[in-house]
């Protein structure tokens, strides 16, 4: 036979609704669907997409930056979701939307500081000068227009500025 004590229900509604705000309300960081861009014929989505799984075929090397990006930011944006939990658990749930608003713009951040950090090979020579190059499938030789920089994911700046955060809530 063991001793209990009895536990009363008090306080465990504003628990339970603090978890109910939590869970229903995230912090999304990355590229809006409808991100255009200064490439014609091509969305910053797509391009987003490319960069960061690669492409053998048009000889793009994988640059992951969204994920390692938020990585490096962790520390920052994991204290303020500690934050938001904590006023939502206090049941100001507009300090924890606040909360939740610092970590989103802490992640925007941090993915669009990780474009200019150093991360990343640099662009091969034709990339940056331009010239002249055969289609490996043809074998017929084309133009490349020079980028004039050795940075890696950073043409027009588009992609990098199109990164940003919402709060999507139920």
């Amino acid at each position: 036979m063991g001793m209990y004590v009895k536990i009363s229900g008090e306080g465990l509604g504003d628990l339970k609704d603090a978890i109910n705000f939590l869970k229903n309300n995230r912090v999304l960081v990355g590229i809006p669907g409808a991100s255009g861009g200064s490439h014609d014929e091509i969305t910053n989505v797509e391009l987003a997409f490319i960069h960061t799984n690669g492409s053998p075929r048009l000889r793009i090397p994988a640059r992951p930056f969204l994920e390692p990006g938020i990585e490096e930011g962790m520390e920052k944006i994991q204290d303020r979701m500690k934050a938001a939990a904590q006023a939502a658990i206090d049941g100001d749930t507009g300090a924890a939307m606040g909360e939740l608003n610092k970590a989103g713009m802490y992640g925007q951040q941090y993915v669009q500081d990780y474009f200019t950090g150093g991360h990343f090979a640099p662009n091969a020579p034709i990339t940056v000068e331009g010239g002249w190059m055969r289609n490996r499938i043809s074998g017929k030789p084309f133009k490349v227009k020079g980028k004039g920089s050795a940075t890696p994911l950073i043409d027009s700046g588009d992609l990098r500025g199109s990164i940003t955060y919402v709060i999507e809530g139920k």
